[in-house]
């Protein structure tokens, strides 16, 4: 895994220690990491505690400070759905109309 923090690639991710108080270690964007272990709190607020590989860093960050690639997955700009141009046929008069008899 790898962290996430891109709105602040100069400073990095600060890491935190088991009860949440921040620390003093702090890790690049893009800095890969192992997970050691994991918290789960539902929703976003799963932690894991992670060791840096590099940095010999290691402490807490929440699930959205980890990503699966070492760079950013780009934001894809979806295509608007074409309107369909095509027409209904219209109802055939002279047809059998559901629950008649002939």
């Amino acid at each position: 895994m790898f962290v996430n923090a891109p709105n602040d690639p100069s400073h990095g991710l600060v890491l935190t220690d088991d009860v949440g108080r921040t620390g003093t270690q702090r890790l690049a964007d893009g800095a890969e990491v192992e997970i050691l272990a994991w918290r789960p709190r539902g929703g976003s607020a799963t932690r894991y505690r992670v060791h840096s590989i590099s940095a010999d860093a290691e402490g807490w960050v929440g699930a959205e400070d980890l990503r699966p690639a070492r760079q950013p997955v780009p934001v894809a700009a979806s295509k608007p759905t074409p309107v369909s141009t095509v027409r209904r046929a219209e109802p055939d008069e002279s047809a059998r109309k559901f629950g008649q008899r002939r």
